[in-house]
């Protein structure tokens, strides 16, 4: 579970939580035992509302030379084959919304409101989120999110496939849990290559991405977990996978 924590300033992204975000996500991927991650906030406000604006220079952000950081950590130049849920436990603006986005499977409390709200203060998402938006729903609405900057309900969110689902608050955390545990009961390896096969397909042709989907297939039965999955299930029991 990694939790971001500044439920006083809405869970808003500065500096020290930009780094505690890098140090727990580098041990997530770094460490074999952790097959996947859990994204949340304090409390049931907000997610995130975004950047730390008290902490933006836009002189310095205007300098050609200035290349800023992965906003959150997550938004850029980081990649993992384990999978990540977010938990949505309220409003996720801007650079909030992004991470959501750079999450695999999200679920959503049902007051969150979700919304890139840069181009009401004249700026543009800077986070990945005018890319991963339109990747994850129709062009035109993710169009209308980002001229208009109004932000979407959590029920909106879940009609155009923004989410995987929303429950009452109170139920958030059971329902990331009970998702993870779906999935942590699963090969592993088999997991992470589903997440490489979608990701790396979305830009090849289908008969190149095809050949990807085998030669993932074919990599998998070389494991010690496919042959651990055939046999438990010949011995009526649950399988015991390594991840190896």
């Amino acid at each position: 579970m990694i939790t971001i924590d500044r439920p006083e300033a809405r869970n808003a992204i500065n500096r020290e939580t930009r780094a505690g975000l890098e140090s727990a996500f580098t041990a997530f991927v770094e460490d074999d035992d952790a097959w996947l991650a859990v994204l949340t906030a304090v409390g049931d406000k907000a997610f995130s509302a975004g950047a730390d604006l008290k902490e933006m220079d836009p002189a310095e952000r205007a300098d050609p030379d200035y290349v800023a950081p992965p906003f959150g950590y997550i938004t850029r130049d980081f990649h993992t084959e384990k999978p990540i849920i977010v938990a949505i436990n309220g409003s996720a603006f801007g650079g909030g919304l992004e991470m959501v986005l750079a999450c695999d499977l999200r679920i959503a409390a049902d007051h969150a409101q979700l919304g890139l709200t840069e181009a009401k203060w004249a700026l543009l998402p800077g986070g990945g989120g005018t890319q991963r938006l339109a990747r994850d729903i129709p062009r035109a609405v993710a169009l209308e999110m980002l001229m208009t900057g109004a932000p979407i309900s959590a029920a909106r969110a879940y009609e155009v496939g923004l989410v995987n689902a929303v429950v009452p608050s109170a139920e958030l955390m059971d329902r990331a849990l009970a998702m993870a545990d779906a999935i942590v009961a699963n090969g592993p390896l088999a997991v992470r290559a589903a997440k490489r096969a979608v990701d790396e397909g979305a830009d090849l042709s289908i008969a190149d991405a095809l050949a990807l989907e085998q030669r993932l297939s074919k990599s998998l039965f070389s494991t010690a977990d496919a042959a651990e999955g055939p046999r438990a299930f010949a011995e009526k029991r649950s399988p015991r996978f390594e991840g190896k």
